[in-house]
């Protein structure tokens, strides 16, 4: 389990799996999170015309960018290989991981005003 490997006691060999699939749930945004969202708001609220053309640029910008890595995932799969795209997202899944805790535990001490 810790090397992320299947057992070879309990396997059947007749299950195809596809391991392959991309989950992307409606709740977690790919581009941008809320608070990535409600600061560009706030940047652009009170801001002269050239700051908002920026960031709209700016959204373009990513926007092409995910777009252009969607249409040539399987090229990069390719070139990196499965294996560092696997590395990648285990390194990825703790990083959220890790922030999720570090927003519970924060979330916690404010539900009992405890500052730390």
């Amino acid at each position: 389990m810790l090397q992320s490997k299947q057992s070879n006691v309990k396997t059947i060999d007749n299950v195809d799996i596809d391991e392959n699939i991309a989950v992307s749930p409606l709740a977690i945004p790919i581009l941008a999170g809320p608070g990535t969202i409600v600061t560009a708001m706030n940047f652009v609220a009170k801001a002269e015309t050239i700051h908002i053309v920026l960031v709209i640029a700016i959204f373009g910008s990513m926007s092409l960018l995910t777009y252009f890595t969607f249409r040539l995932s399987d090229l990069i799969v390719k070139i990196v290989g499965n294996n560092v795209i696997s590395v990648i997202g285990k390194i990825m899944g703790l990083i959220i991981a890790i922030i999720g805790t570090g927003m519970i535990i924060t979330g916690i001490k404010l539900a009992f005003n405890f500052i730390a």
